[in-house]
């Protein structure tokens, strides 16, 4: 059985900036209003015969959008960018074969990511991760299967992932 959240109905939103690094278009800052989908597989189950309640799942990704909300997201992980953080602020570079950029950012308006990239892809895993250690960290994922993130970056496009979750041993 699914659980289902459609972030656009249910205020499962953020708005932050991006850069696609050595993108033609994209490898600008810029930014979109992200809406967050979620899907839960699972086996109904409790006194209530819920995959879970939705108030909780809904409390857990707001949670996720907050801190994703109105900040400009940078990947630590990403091959040619190098970043210092100096006083308040973050100095961060890209360089490939074909340009250097260099910004300077005040750190109250950046996120750091442990990702390669902020694309909505790795953003979709990203979340989906969080998801996951967060309803395994409420001992609440027991009946649930499988955790399914749609990112979409405006209307119409978005990355989907989906985690398995191992509950065999619980």
């Amino acid at each position: 059985m699914t659980l289902e959240l459609k972030g656009l109905y249910t205020g499962l939103k953020f708005s932050s900036a991006h850069v696609v690094f050595g993108h033609d278009s994209c490898g600008v800052i810029h930014g979109h209003t992200y809406y967050v989908d979620v899907k839960l597989y699972g086996e109904p189950s409790g006194d209530f015969g819920f995959i879970l309640d939705f108030k909780i799942l809904k409390k857990i990704v707001k949670k996720i959008c907050k801190t994703l909300d109105h900040k400009l997201l940078i990947p630590e992980n990403h091959s040619n960018l190098k970043y210092s953080i100096t006083n308040n602020h973050i100095i961060y570079t890209f360089c490939n074969k074909d340009s250097k950029k260099e910004y300077k950012i005040p750190l109250e308006d950046i996120l750091l990511l442990p990702l390669k990239g902020t694309t909505a892809e790795e953003l979709s895993i990203y979340i989906a991760e969080l998801v996951k250690k967060e309803l395994s960290n409420l001992n609440i994922d027991y009946n649930i299967n499988c955790i399914e993130i749609t990112l979409y970056e405006g209307l119409g496009q978005g990355a989907t992932y989906r985690i398995s979750l191992d509950n065999e041993n619980k």
